[in-house]
């Protein structure tokens, strides 16, 4: 039972990184339609840019974050300013996902690019929030940055659904996705709803990349898979339900650490693949595929 346990305690924080991160794609596509696949490069940059500024350069920590996550929120802002912006504002927003996504499949190489030549391929992470050895209850035992992972995916959820649900803005960039000529018909400024969500969702990506980062090591190359995640949790949720991404998100945590434990940490990228599989043949319309017509 202690296995079990413990099994089940690493599948719910892993659970949980997966679950913001496809938290984050989905609720940028609800406004957008687009997908972002640049999110786990955002959190990349989180990760070694708090590293590098706290561990090599001697910065504080807090104002370390600060710098990082302003200058992630940053380049978000100008890469829809200046990519986004031409490629969605001009009447060209019905290219459907598969073309439009590309855009931000550019950013993340640019990214891992810029990132590789500046920082090199050593595996950083940022300094712990809550230092000290695992919490021990009986024969169960969590890491300390698991807690605050699960912690601070609780309080995403939460605060995602609220806006989503209870705001006037969160309906507003609801209505963005489903129809952008609508949405300006009564008023609604669906360039901006999609900006500034996208700048949020970037520097959340980053926080959370810092946070759990003390358990998993980051290097230049650790956004696509990252993204990959993401896509996959928020794909069975249709892209478009947040709250439905992170349950997947935990989900193939649980199921990943499970089958880790019990059978081979060899079949967990099997898991993740045959997830991708399964959503692209039976809900291959929410990635902008469709079958042939015979």
């Amino acid at each position: 039972m202690s296995n079990f346990l413990n099994l089940l305690a690493a599948g719910v924080t892993a659970g949980a990184i997966y679950g913001v991160f496809a938290a984050c794609i989905a609720i940028w596509f609800r406004v957008s339609n687009v997908l972002n696949l640049a999110i786990g490069d955002f959190a990349m940059l989180g990760v070694l840019g708090v590293a590098e500024l706290s561990q090599v350069d001697h910065w504080n920590l807090a104002v370390s974050i600060l710098v990082d996550l302003v200058g992630v929120g940053l380049l978000a802002w100008l890469f829809d300013w200046l990519v986004l912006h031409f490629a969605l504002d001009r009447g060209q927003a019905d290219h459907g996902i598969v073309t439009v996504f590309f855009y931000t499949f550019a950013l993340s190489l640019g990214i891992e690019g810029v990132t590789l030549a500046v920082l090199g391929t050593d595996v950083r992470s940022a300094p712990a929030f809550w230092n000290g050895p695992a919490l021990e209850v009986a024969d169960f035992h969590v890491q300390r940055a698991g807690l605050l992972v699960i912690g601070l995916a609780i309080v995403v959820g939460i605060l995602l659904w609220t806006y989503l649900r209870t705001t006037v803005s969160g309906r507003a960039a609801s209505a963005c996705g489903e129809s952008v000529i609508g949405s300006r018909i009564v008023g609604i400024d669906a360039a901006r709803y999609r900006r500034w969500l996208f700048v949020a969702t970037a520097v959340l990506a980053a926080l959370f990349g810092i946070v759990e980062s003390p358990m998993n090591g980051f290097t230049y190359s650790s956004g696509p898979t990252i993204s990959l995640l993401g896509v996959v949790a928020a794909g069975f949720a249709a892209f478009r339900r947040p709250g439905r991404a992170v349950v997947i998100g935990l989900a193939l945590g649980i199921a990943e650490a499970l089958i880790g434990g019990y059978v081979s940490t060899s079949y967990n990228d099997v898991i993740l693949y045959a997830a991708l599989f399964a959503l692209i043949v039976f809900q291959p319309r929410v990635l902008g595929l469709s079958t042939v017509p015979t």
